[in-house]
């Protein structure tokens, strides 16, 4: 039961496929649509649950999602001085989700046909949308997640660049010492690197994945 809610989790658009991390909740059975509100202490105890999922089973799936989670956190959630703000808003321009979802129009001007293909076909992405005519991506229903085709990565990457010249998330920049130190856990039981704020974004690879 839990490992078919963690990987359900993942699969939905609860998941952020493109940036990673999770959003606050789902609002429906599928765990398709979220508010897309991002918290810390969300993404810190689900990094927990994911990572304590891979000690006990030892699926790649599920140290990939704790990566990518905490890539997400150090990326977009960290301090100048090293701690970690509380979350990112679900709104940009006045509409919720608008930031995250997408039309199969821009990801073919975005990747070209061929790429677009692919990468839809992966995502679920169709003409009609799944969100207000636009495109929640997820990993529902794909018969399986654990193998994911070497071309989808870069091609992630690409969206993920391009998500980001769009209006930028509110960040709510408190620093709570009780959440940091859920995420200070989260990343030493997932034994991952600690790096300085001055270093930048690195490559981290954790020790027990």
């Amino acid at each position: 039961m839990a490992e078919q809610t963690l990987e359900s989790m993942y699969r939905g658009g609860l998941f952020d496929h493109v940036g990673g991390g999770f959003a606050r909740y789902s609002t429906d059975e599928m765990w398709l649509v979220p508010h897309f509100e991002k918290m810390l202490y969300d993404n810190a105890l689900l990094a927990l649950a994911y990572t304590e999922a891979y000690q006990q089973t030892r699926r790649p799936l599920y140290g990939e999602i704790v990566r990518r989670t905490l890539d997400y956190v150090l990326r977009e959630l960290r301090d100048f001085q090293g701690g970690f703000y509380c979350g990112q808003d679900a709104d940009s321009e006045g509409e919720e989700g608008k930031y995250y979802v997408f039309t199969a129009g821009e990801l073919r001007d975005l990747l070209g046909p061929e790429d677009a293909e692919a990468f839809c076909g992966w995502y679920g992405v169709t003409e009609t949308g799944n969100f207000a005519g636009k495109n929640i991506l997820n990993l529902i229903d794909r018969e399986q997640v654990q193998r994911e085709p070497v071309r989808i990565r870069p091609l992630r990457e690409r969206v993920y660049a391009y998500r980001l010249e769009r209006t930028c998330l509110h960040r709510d920049d408190k620093v709570l010492a009780a959440w940091n130190g859920l995420m200070i856990a989260a990343l030493a039981r997932a034994d991952w690197p600690w790096m300085s704020p001055a270093i930048g974004t690195p490559p981290w690879e954790p020790r027990h994945f």
